[in-house]
């Protein structure tokens, strides 16, 4: 949550669609590596995995994209030359691959990194010897280093967050070279978390952004090297593409460092451990499912047999969901189902087991985005907010953002919940029944244009038809609001005709437009089962209205 609300970071983004010149190139190095990742997560190799299949087969769609969606090599952009650099146990570390990667004859002049991290205290700092074998041996070179700093209470000094090591892995013996230290200028008082480094020559210049800390471990330096993923960008430093690079790279302020200044880095995050314990490997699966009738359950896969006295406890609280004694009265089968009561699926449940010091995490894996209920601030939304979100041209989360600011406001004010305010109620019902409707017209013709746009997956298709703020959710608003069954029936009526008018756009890699279309029919069936018949009975007209909408719409 914090990588993207909080923390100054910088990240890059690769777009593949028709025209695009983002690098294929590029695009097959990541899928190899993510395929890489997913099979080191498999527990155990002879087992299927669920998660890992639907991993796979996302990853089988993005290799299938036709060429032209991105550009033959790695030149994109202009002049700019864009590669994948990966670290971690086996690979090269992230020198060797920049080496490879640099286009100039010669090696670059200056090195600007930026970091949060770095290695703790020491005598040696070896990422920052790489950096300065890298640069040029003779002549003019620098090095800079850009993090965080503060004021020592009560001290005309400042507190560096990084090691003095840094200074020391500067060559000696050569006057021309120089490091620097410069305090990041964030965005409102952001945590730093951007990583970058920028090399730079004669002609061009080399950027590498991603998740590699200034760490040995970041950087593929140690035997127990972290997996980190990185992008980076190379450009010539005479065109644009070079200045548009240099605008995301932080400023600063250079820190005096003949003054007071003493050396505090951050404790580095790439050493520290949040669970003492690694899960064994019997404990294989654990993923949570919620059928049609929003029952929900959660499959345990095991693969041989757990440590002894073993239980699974609740991650909010000390409460046992599962344990050794409940497994073997079932035969220790290899898979159990369990019920889920709760609300809220779990991330994941505490193991221990005897002589375990402490707790083993044993995340939980989602069967579908299907399975995941939608977030309370969506749930029981009235047809007020529904007509809203729907007509509004503005995202969906500032629409209810407004939504919920007002309901907290009126329930500050009388204790009632707007969330059972009945927004059809605000219309003249002495009205004719059509005139009624014309205020939710819109939503119906705005509902229509969205299942109209092209959809790339069922799960997407399905939030459409299904989702939060769906068709099935509008229909129940509808119901649930509705000043009488007669109305009911004829506004279900109308949502159903406005939904069989839909003609699907299709596009390369998205869903075809008459498997949607079946969708949409499937939904339309399910309206006709939810509009009562006993109403009905006596209208002979609206009997007749009802019973043509949906003739037409499912023949």
């Amino acid at each position: 949550g914090d990588g993207y609300r909080r923390n100054q970071e910088i990240f890059g983004v690769l777009d593949y669609q028709p025209g695009s010149e983002s690098p294929i190139s590029a695009l097959t190095e990541i899928i190899a590596f993510l395929r890489q990742l997913g099979e080191s997560s498999r527990t155990d190799p002879g087992s299927p995995s669920s998660a890992l299949n639907r991993w796979n087969e996302l990853l089988d769609r993005a290799a299938n994209i036709p060429p032209y969606w991105g550009a033959a090599d790695t030149r994109s952009h202009g002049s700019t030359r864009i590669h994948p650099l990966f670290t971690g146990p086996g690979r090269p570390d992230a020198f060797e691959s920049l080496s490879e990667i640099w286009p100039e004859g010669s090696p670059p002049i200056s090195a600007d990194v930026i970091s949060p991290f770095f290695d703790q205290p020491a005598a040696r700092n070896r990422p920052a010897e790489q950096v300065w074998k890298f640069l040029r041996q003779r002549g003019e070179a620098h090095a800079a280093f850009y993090t965080t700093a503060e004021e020592i209470p009560g001290e005309d000094a400042v507190f560096i967050h990084a090691p003095e090591s840094i200074l020391r892995a500067q060559p000696t013996g050569r006057s021309n070279v120089i490091t620097r230290i410069y305090r990041a200028k964030l965005e409102n008082n952001r945590p730093l978390h951007a990583k970058a480094i920028w090399f730079e020559g004669n002609r061009w210049a080399m950027y590498m952004i991603g998740s590699s800390n200034f760490t040995s471990a970041g950087l593929g330096l140690h035997p127990n090297s972290n997996i980190e993923g990185n992008l980076v960008y190379c450009a010539r430093t005479d065109g644009k593409e070079y200045r548009k690079m240099g605008k995301s790279f932080l400023e600063g302020d250079e820190i005096d460092l003949g003054g007071k200044v003493k050396w505090k880095p951050h404790e580095n995050e790439d050493e520290s451990v949040t669970e003492e314990e690694s899960l064994p490997k019997a404990f294989n699966q654990a993923v949570f499912n919620c059928d049609e009738r929003q029952k929900a359950t959660i499959t345990f896969t095991f693969s041989g047999t757990p440590p002894e006295d073993w239980a699974l406890i609740q991650e909010d609280s000390e409460e046992r969901f599962y344990d050794e004694a409940a497994w073997a009265s079932a035969g220790a089968p290899d898979r159990v189902v369990l019920e889920w009561t709760r609300s809220r699926p779990p991330s994941g449940f505490r193991v221990r087991w005897r002589g375990s010091r402490e707790y083993a995490w044993w995340p939980v894996n989602i069967a579908s985005i299907d399975s995941l209920p939608p977030p309370e601030e969506l749930k029981n939304l009235p047809l007020e907010a529904l007509i809203n979100i729907l007509t509004s041209a503005r995202p969906l989360h500032k629409v209810l953002g407004e939504y919920l600011r007002r309901r907290r406001i009126k329930e500050d004010r009388d204790g009632k919940d707007e969330s059972a305010i009945d927004f059809l109620s605000r219309v003249d019902t002495s009205q004719f029944l059509l005139q009624r409707t014309r205020r939710i017209s819109w939503a119906l013709n705005a509902l229509r244009t969205r299942i109209e746009q092209p959809v790339s997956t069922k799960e997407c298709l399905n939030w459409r038809l299904r989702g939060p703020v769906g068709v099935m959710v509008l229909a129940k608003a509808m119901k649930r609001e509705a000043h009488s069954e007669e109305e009911k029936a004829f506004l279900l009526s109308e949502l159903a005709l406005e939904l069989a008018r839909a003609e699907p756009k299709e596009m390369t890699g998205c869903l075809p437009s008459d498997e949607v279309k079946q969708e949409v029919v499937r939904v339309i069936a399910e309206l006709r089962q939810i509009i009562p018949a006993g109403p009905l009975e006596h209208l002979d007209n609206l009997r007749v209205y009802v019973d043509s909408v949906f003739k037409e719409v499912l023949a």
